[in-house]
C-alpha cells in the first residue's frame, strides 16, 4: 500500500510539474539540435588561450581549497557547539542549529554575491562564500556523525578525573575524523566546481573569465577555460578518492608517506590563503543595511498569490528541481552501469566515466545558455539544464553504489544458468535501492539551490527576481525570497528525512 502511495503521488507531481514548467517535447524535436551549437563553437579550444586562461584557474583553485579547509576546520568546532554531547546548554545550542540549517538553504553564489557587497570583488569575496557554505554542510554532518558515536569510554575517562576536553580528544576524535575528513575531501571536489561559477558574480576565479569570453561570444576560449576545468576536476577527484582510500585503511602508508602529505597539505594551504586579501569595500554600514533588510521581508511579496509573488515562484522552483532530478537520475542509473569497472572491462568503462566527468565539470550557467538556445528564457530551459547536471553527479553515486556492492549473489546465479539481466535483477538492484532513493533526494535538495541560481540566465524559478533583488540592493524584497527558499528547502529536508527513514 505504501509503494502504490509513493507511486501515485510521484506521478501526480510530475504531471503538475511538466504542466507548470512548460515541457514542450514538440519543441525539443523540432529546436533540440541547437543545444550543441556552441558545442560545435567551442572545437577546437583556443590554444593560445590556455595560458591567459591558467592563472585565474590556479586561482579558482586557491579559493577552494581555503574556503573547503577553513570551511572543515569551523565544521568541527561547530559540531562540538551543536552536538548534545558537547554542549549541553539549549540557550546556545538550539539558536545555533538553527542558523545553521538557515545557512545551509542559501547557495554559495548567492552567499558570493552578498560577500561582493561587504568585502568588494575578488578572491576574498568567493573564499568566505565557500568557507560559509562548507561551515554549514560539515557542522550538521558532524554533529549527526557525534551523537551516533558509542560515548561510554569517553564518560568513563571524565569519572576518572580526565578533563572533558582531554576526553573528548582521546576517546571521540580519533574515531570522529576518519569520516569526517571524507566528507570534507567529498565537499573540496565540489568546491572546485562551485569556485568556477562564483566569478559570475565578480567573486574572483576562473568565473569571471568565462563569464566574459561567453558575452563576447568566444566560444572557442570557452572551450579552452572547459578543458582546464576538466583538467583541474579530474585532478581533484582522483586525489581525493586516494586519500579517501588512505582514511579508510585500503592503502597503506609509511610513516614518512604520511608526514609528507601532511606537509604537502600545510603547504598548499598556506599557498591558498592569498585568496583572503582584501578588496577595500564595504563595511559595517553596507553590513547593517543588508542584514536589516533581510530580516525585515517585504511580507506583501512573501505572501502574494500573483505570478511574481514568492509561493508561485517557489512552486515553479520545485517543478524545476523535481522534474530535473527525475529525469537525470532515469538518464545516470542507464550511464552509471555502462562506466562501471565492476560488470564492464577496464577499456569499456573508462570512455563513459571520462565522459560522465565531462558532464559534471561544465559549469551550470554554460548548460542554462545551452538551452536557452533551444526553449527560450523561462523554466523549461532550467528544467533541462537541472536534469543534464543531474546526470552527472547522480551517475557517480551511483557507480559507487555498483562498485562496492556484493557480487557473488549475482555470480552464483550466472553459474545456475539464470540470464545475465534476471541475474542483476535479482541480486543487484535490490541492494542498490536504499542508495538510490537517498542519492536521489540528495540532488533534489541540491537541486533546488541549483534552481535558486539560475536566474543569472533567465532560465525561470526565484533564482531571477532574487538576483535582481540583490543587485538593485533592494534587500527587503531579497529578504522575502530568501526566506521564502529556506522554508522550501527545509520542508523538502524533513521530508527526505523521512523517507530515508
Amino acid at each position: 500500500m505504501k509503494k502504490r502511495t509513493v507511486w501515485i503521488l510521484v506521478l501526480g507531481m510530475t504531471a503538475v510539474s511538466l504542466a507548470e514548467t512548460g515541457f514542450d517535447l514538440e519543441l525539443l524535436e523540432e529546436r533540440g539540435s541547437r543545444f550543441f551549437d556552441i558545442v560545435r563553437a567551442m572545437v577546437p579550444p583556443d590554444r593560445g588561450f590556455f595560458q591567459e586562461a591558467a592563472g585565474p584557474l590556479l586561482g579558482t583553485v586557491r579559493m577552494s581549497l581555503a574556503g573547503s579547509f577553513l570551511g572543515s576546520l569551523l565544521g568541527l568546532l561547530g559540531a562540538v557547539l551543536g552536538s548534545r554531547r558537547t554542549d549541553p546548554h539549549p540557550w546556545i545550542r538550539v539558536p545555533f542549529l538553527c542558523f545553521i540549517q538557515l545557512l545551509r538553504t542559501v547557495p554559495a553564489l548567492i552567499l558570493a554575491l552578498l560577500c561582493t557587497f561587504l568585502v568588494g570583488l575578488g578572491t576574498l569575496a568567493g573564499t568566505l562564500a565557500l568557507t560559509f557554505s562548507t561551515f554549514g554542510v560539515m557542522t550538521r554532518l558532524g554533529y549527526e556523525d557525534m551523537e551516533n558515536l558509542d560515548w561510554k569510554t569517553a564518560r568513563a575517562l571524565e569519572a576518572s578525573g580526565c578533563g572533558r576536553g582531554k576526553a573528548f580528544c582521546r576517546a571521540i576524535l580519533p574515531r570522529l575524523l576518519p569520516g569526517y575528513l571524507n566528507n570534507a575531501l567529498y565537499l573540496w571536489e565540489a568546491n572546485v566546481r562551485q569556485a568556477a561559477i562564483l566569478g559570475y558574480v565578480g567573486a574572483g576565479g576562473i568565473g569571471l573569465l568565462l563569464n566574459q569570453q561567453l558575452a563576447w561570444r568566444a566560444y572557442s576560449r570557452v572551450g579552452s577555460i572547459l578543458v582546464l576545468l576538466y583538467g583541474a576536476v579530474l585532478a581533484s577527484e582522483s586525489l581525493s578518492e586516494a586519500l579517501g582510500k588512505v582514511l579508510n585503511g585500503q592503502w597503506r602508508l609509511q610513516s614518512w608517506m604520511k608526514k609528507g602529505l601532511v606537509i604537502l597539505g600545510i603547504v598548499l594551504f598556506l599557498g591558498s590563503l592569498g585568496t583572503l586579501e582584501p578588496a577595500g569595500r564595504g563595511g559595517l554600514g553596507a553590513a547593517r543595511a543588508m542584514i536589516r533588510g533581510l530580516l525585515t521581508p517585504d511580507l506583501s511579496l512573501l505572501f502574494s498569490l500573483e505570478k511574481d509573488g514568492v509561493p508561485w515562484l517557489l512552486g515553479e522552483t520545485f517543478a524545476m528541481a523535481f522534474l530535473g532530478t527525475l529525469g537525470g537520475g532515469m538518464a545516470a542509473g542507464f550511464l552509471a552501469f555502462f562506466s562501471s569497472f565492476r560488470f564492464l572491462p577496464l577499456g569499456a568503462a573508462l570512455v563513459p566515466r571520462l565522459v560522465l566527468l565531462g558532464i559534471r565539470t561544465v559549469p551550470v550557467f554554460v548548460y542554462g545558455l545551452m538551452w536557452l538556445r533551444v526553449t527560450g528564457p523561462g523554466p523549461f530551459a532550467g528544467t533541462l539544464t537541472l536534469w543534464v547536471c543531474s546526470i552527472g553527479l547522480l551517475a557517480k553515486r551511483f557507480q559507487i553504489g555498483l562498485d562496492s556492492g556484493d557480487r557473488q549473489p549475482f555470480d552464483a546465479c550466472r553459474a545456475m544458468g539464470t540470464g545475465w539481466a534476471a541475474a542483476f535483477r535479482w541480486t543487484i538492484l535490490p541492494q542498490l535501492k536504499k542508495s538510490t532513493a537517498t542519492a536521489l533526494l540528495y540532488r533534489l535538495d541540491v537541486n533546488l539551490r541549483e534552481a535558486s541560481i539560475l536566474g543569472l540566465v533567465g532560465a525561470g524559478g526565484i533564482g531571477t527576481p532574487l538576483i535582481l533583488a540583490l543587485q538593485q540592493y533592494k534587500w527587503q524584497e531579497a529578504g522575502a525570497f530568501l526566506w521564502g527558499l529556506a522554508v522550501l528547502v527545509l520542508a523538502v529536508e524533513w521530508g527526505s528525512e523521512r523517507g530515508r527513514r
